[in-house]
């Protein structure tokens, strides 16, 4: 019953990833993929996968933060970016096992960068090309076929919203936040 429930959670945080690139709003996208790592963070906790809950839980907290990003001129500062990602790489450090270790960082890092850019390109492109494909070969790789389909799903969200909206409509400033 608990991998059922498990699942679940992770079908929602799926959906929610999904409609968060096809929202023309940078800090809707934030609120969207917010409550995706919420539901992320619930199935690992459940399948007992605590590496992954621990960069889920820091997204939390980074994406509440950029959702107040025009109200906190404090979080505008180019810093914050690599000193959110200290605390990812000291855990990848600590818990290492093997290189494939090194790809959920990179996904955590990637998309740190893209969202504090503040760029609906960049967020999009880091997507596409880095933090997707990562999650993709590591799932892969661990067997987590969920995992891999849902980056699937993803990657072709994003490609949507590229085509929906436009390669220069991501510059509006209905994206920014």
């Amino acid at each position: 019953m608990t991998k059922i429930i498990a699942n679940g959670f992770g079908v929602i945080s799926t959906i929610c990833f999904i409609i968060s690139f096809q929202i023309k709003s940078n800090r809707a996208l934030y609120i969207v993929q917010t409550i995706a790592n919420v539901f992320y963070c619930l199935q690992f906790l459940l399948i007992g996968a605590f590496g992954e809950l621990f960069n889920m839980g820091l997204q939390i907290i980074r994406n509440l933060l950029l959702i107040n990003y025009n109200k906190w001129s404090w979080l505008k500062w180019r810093g914050w970016a690599p000193v959110f990602c200290v605390p990812s790489i000291i855990y990848m450090l600590v818990t290492w096992t093997n290189p494939l270790d090194i790809l959920p960082f990179l996904a955590y890092a990637v998309s740190t960068f893209a969202f504090f850019s503040n760029s609906a390109k960049f967020i999009r492109l880091s997507e596409l090309f880095c933090v997707s494909p990562a999650w993709l070969v590591y799932d892969l790789i661990m067997g987590a076929y969920g995992g891999v389909l849902t980056e699937i799903v993803i990657l072709g969200s994003v490609i949507v919203s590229i085509i929906r909206f436009g390669w220069k409509g991501l510059d509006s400033e209905d994206f920014v936040l």
